[in-house]
């Protein structure tokens, strides 16, 4: 499931990496077309790289830890789910490794849910209290709806990134091939 949205073509083109956490397939493809649609509102050219994991993945030791070793350099973590109520040790035990060992320092955590009545539960309140002790930007269901907080969350993301592109020379124009390296040159 990768989901790439990108504006103008002229503009860097950079990837912003989100791992999704989910107990349900369907809810985490809408929870991957949300990026989509706020990265299409944004101005910038903006390309999501979503990887998916199961919640139960995280039970599996070895599963657990390439779900972390991949996700240590993701710019969102974003949890799709729909029908776990409270913070399994497993995904808190998880977190914790994947805080101790995240490269991208102002990552983000983003829990996504059906119902509106989740917000004071058990599970909501745990990740929340996660993304705080972490220093990390906690983002709900309640400000990614269609809304200029995610967008602006988005572009923050990408504003972030876009100086070490600039520095690099990773603009929209492909590099030009070397002078007389041809044949027919």
């Amino acid at each position: 499931m990768n989901v790439i949205a990108i504006g103008d073509e002229s503009l860097c083109k950079m990837t912003l990496k989100a791992t999704v956490i989910y107990d349900d397939f369907d809810f985490a493809t809408r929870a991957a077309a949300l990026l989509e649609r706020v990265a299409l509102r944004v101005r910038e050219a903006v390309r999501w790289d979503v990887k998916p994991w199961r919640l139960d993945a995280l039970k599996q030791a070895p599963l657990a830890e390439a779900a972390e070793t991949e996700a240590a350099d993701a710019d969102l973590i974003l949890f799709a789910l729909s029908k776990t109520r409270s913070l399994p040790a497993e995904l808190a035990l998880w977190l914790e490794r994947w805080a101790a060992h995240r490269q991208t320092e102002d990552a983000a955590v983003m829990a996504l849910s059906r119902d509106e009545s989740v917000v004071g539960q058990p599970l909501w309140r745990g990740l929340e209290q996660f993304a705080e002790r972490n220093g990390l930007a906690f983002l709900s269901s309640h400000n990614v709806q269609e809304n200029g907080d995610s967008m602006q969350f988005v572009q923050q993301l990408w504003q972030r990134k876009l100086p070490a592109a600039v520095a690099l020379g990773l603009s929209g124009d492909p590099p030009r091939p070397p002078r007389h390296w041809g044949i027919n040159e």
